[in-house]
Parts: C-alpha cells; sequence; structure tokens
C-alpha cells in the first residue's frame, strides 16, 4: 500500500513534468451568452536548481542582518531551514566589509555597482551595501539558479526580483519586481 501512494505521486509528478503547454479555460458571462476564452500558457520543463547544503565548509562565518542568520559560502548566500542550508539572497542594505571573490565592476547611468551572483553591491564609507538591481545592467552571464519565465514568445528570466531579458553580449535588466507592502 505504501509503495502504491509512491507509485501514484511519481505519475503525477512524470504526468505534469511532461506537459509542454496548458490551455486554460475562462468562462465570461455576457447577459445571457457564455463565452470560453482559450490561453496558452508555455512552461519550460527546464528544472529550476535550487542550491542547497547539507553542511556548512569549514571557518564559515555568520553574518546576522535584521534578527536572520546568513552563511556565506563562494559569493553566495545560505540561510538555515529545516536542518539543511538553503540558497538565499541578501535584503538591500545588508553590508560587507569586502566583495565575494567572483564580483565584477559595472557603471550603470554613471553609478558604479559591484554584481556577483545576482546580487549588486554599491560602496558606502568603506563597506559595500547590497543595492536595488539597477535597470539596464547587462550582466554576461546568470546563476544556475535563475527561473525561467515566457511572456508570449520572449524568453525572459527572473532572478533576485530582477527580470532579465537575453541580449547580444549577456542578460539586461529591464525590470525590478517590488515586494509588495505589508497590509
Amino acid at each position: 500500500m505504501k509503495n502504491l501512494k509512491w507509485v501514484l505521486l511519481l505519475f503525477t509528478f512524470l504526468a505534469i513534468g511532461i506537459t509542454d503547454h496548458v490551455e486554460a479555460q475562462v468562462a465570461r458571462r455576457t447577459g445571457q451568452e457564455r463565452r470560453v476564452v482559450r490561453r496558452k500558457v508555455r512552461r519550460h520543463n527546464r528544472r529550476v536548481v535550487r542550491r542547497t547544503l547539507r553542511r556548512l565548509p569549514a571557518n564559515t562565518r555568520p553574518l546576522v542582518f535584521r534578527n536572520v542568520t546568513y552563511y556565506p559560502v563562494r559569493g553566495m548566500y545560505f540561510v538555515q531551514r529545516k536542518g539543511v542550508y538553503v540558497r538565499a539572497f541578501p535584503p538591500r542594505g545588508f553590508r560587507l566589509r569586502t566583495l565575494p571573490a567572483a564580483a565584477i565592476v559595472l557603471t550603470v547611468r554613471g553609478l558604479r555597482y559591484h554584481y556577483a551572483d545576482g546580487v549588486f553591491y554599491q560602496e558606502s564609507n568603506g563597506e559595500y551595501e547590497v543595492a536595488k538591481p539597477p535597470v539596464g545592467a547587462v550582466v554576461a552571464n546568470l546563476p544556475e539558479d535563475a527561473e525561467e519565465i515566457d511572456f508570449d514568445g520572449v524568453t525572459m528570466h527572473e532572478l533576485n526580483q530582477a527580470v532579465y531579458k537575453e541580449v547580444e553580449n549577456g542578460y539586461e535588466i529591464i525590470e525590478v519586481l517590488e515586494d509588495e507592502p505589508d497590509n
């Protein structure tokens, strides 16, 4: 009986994963008439990589910001959840004394930024502060955990609340998603 549940669960995931596109039906009433509108939503079968660690490397020093403990590992940040360490992006305002080794320098609209693994930094009083991703910035590569999305046949990528569009020399930020205010 236990194996039957696992087989059904596996079959369900396979059936969902194989779906190339889904047609959504929306029923709209106009007076007495009922009209069905079909929309195509394309889903890519690319699996989004979620980076997790079971153990932290030796000598990893925790950084606490707004009562959340971040663990920096090779330029990425992890938080502890349910016994494992899950990749997380530090919030805006988070400060570091030194940049990750993979950081590159970008100039966008006259402002200087440092970029590493989906996070933008600006220098402030001898430290580096996590900044809002600048619209118009072009980066050569995106981390593997960037989520691929499709808007009417145009492939975009979303990472750390920034929407990237593929251009000739890399990926350009075309929009920054804002946090919804708490009500």
